[in-house]
């Protein structure tokens, strides 16, 4: 398993978890997880992620906490893992705010893909 973290800002990091080639998952062969979690003395609180924790979907799943942990599909236009980070981008800008594009930009571009 792959896991570590990316620094957003001062306030918040990405960190993901890549689990080993697992032959249930389709398209990305493992199962993933990024979260967006905001960085706090005593714990990390968590804000968002996104996942593929459901074998039988293609198309991975965020997951907000503000809303109660409702979903938000990707759509099935793409499976670009490009296209996948940009979309990812617009749903962590839409939390912390338009300000934070540019950074969230640089640490979403480290994260590799899952397929690799």
């Amino acid at each position: 398993m792959d896991k570590g973290t990316i620094p957003i800002n001062k306030d918040f990091e990405l960190e993901y978890r890549y689990y080993d080639k697992d032959s249930n998952f389709k398209y990305f062969n493992r199962r993933f997880e990024i979260y967006v979690l905001e960085k706090k003395t005593l714990k990390k609180n968590y804000v968002m992620h996104m996942d593929n924790t459901n074998p039988h979907e293609i198309m991975p799943t965020v997951h907000k906490a503000s809303t109660g942990g409702k979903k938000y599909d990707f759509g099935v236009t793409t499976l670009n893992w490009n296209d996948i980070k940009i979309k990812l981008a617009d749903y962590i800008v839409s939390e912390l705010g338009e300000r934070e594009r540019e950074n969230i930009k640089k640490a979403i571009s480290k994260l590799n893909s899952p397929k690799l």
